[in-house]
């Protein structure tokens, strides 16, 4: 029999590769509204809560998404932080984003949070101070699509450095219970993977442009965990994952009609 860990590592990978090659695809395609809103889907939360509820139990699950969307708040300050040191240069940007997230989300485990309204309020401020940040005050806007020539070599290799962020984020829910297991199910992989094939292949305002995307388009994976915290124990793990990501998927569509009518 499959180890459930090594099951889990797989899935994860997989998704990943999947996940960062679509989300880049479709942005240099269709523009970074687009790509950003697919870097912004459940992928990491997705895998991890969900084996988490299997190899332990939909109750702890559920108490590991307590601290899901002040992470996911936390996100949103990671893209601000990188945007805004990207205009020093792109290594300086993407190891202060990434302290910055280590530093933030070590608090509430610290303090052993276990509040799911104030994490919910918290989530709110935090993305709406983000959004407004990369908007009014950095004046990130959105670009169109790049032109592309894709080999087999750029796709195989943006799928197997997705695939290993995604899963590498994973590994780290092995640490602890459902504290560090909610924590690092935000881990932002998707985010990190997006970063580094958009800057080196597009350059610095189109990778800013994605991540301003991404601050809603990770919308959907706040409203996936939430789903999850009230579906999983009464549906069930397979009716209640699936009911999360049709519901995460409609909020991603949502999201999609609103930036389709912004300007910038």
């Amino acid at each position: 029999m499959i180890d459930p860990f090594v099951l889990k590592l797989a899935l994860s990978f997989i998704t990943g590769s999947l996940w960062i090659t679509i989300g880049t695809v479709l942005a240099e395609r269709y523009g970074t509204k687009i790509g950003g809103l697919v870097a912004g889907l459940p992928s990491t939360a997705l895998v991890s809560l969900f084996f988490i509820a299997w190899t332990q139990s939909l109750e702890t699950a559920v108490a590991a998404t307590t601290i899901v969307p002040v992470v996911g708040g936390i996100n949103c300050l990671f893209i601000i932080v990188y945007i805004y040191l990207l205009r020093i240069n792109f290594w300086f940007a993407f190891a202060g984003a990434l302290a910055a997230w280590f530093l933030l989300s070590l608090v509430p485990v610290v303090m052993r949070f276990d509040s799911f309204p104030f994490s919910l309020t918290a989530y709110v401020c935090m993305l709406f101070f983000s959004y407004w940040t990369a908007e009014t005050r950095l004046k990130i806007r959105s670009e169109s699509g790049r032109k592309m020539r894709y080999t087999l070599p750029i796709i195989l290799f943006r799928g197997t450095f997705g695939g290993l962020v995604i899963a590498l984020a994973v590994v780290m829910t092995k640490v602890g219970g459902p504290l560090i297991g909610g924590t690092f199910a935000m881990f932002p992989a998707m985010f990190i993977g997006t970063i580094f094939i958009t800057h080196f292949a597009h350059g610095a305002s189109f990778s800013a442009a994605v991540m301003k995307a991404s601050i809603l388009g990770a919308v959907s994976v706040v409203v996936y965990a939430v789903s999850v915290r009230y579906t999983y124990v009464p549906l069930g793990l397979l009716a209640g994952t699936f009911v999360s990501l049709l519901i995460s998927f409609c909020c991603s569509f949502l999201i999609h009609q609103f930036m389709s009518r912004k300007t910038t």
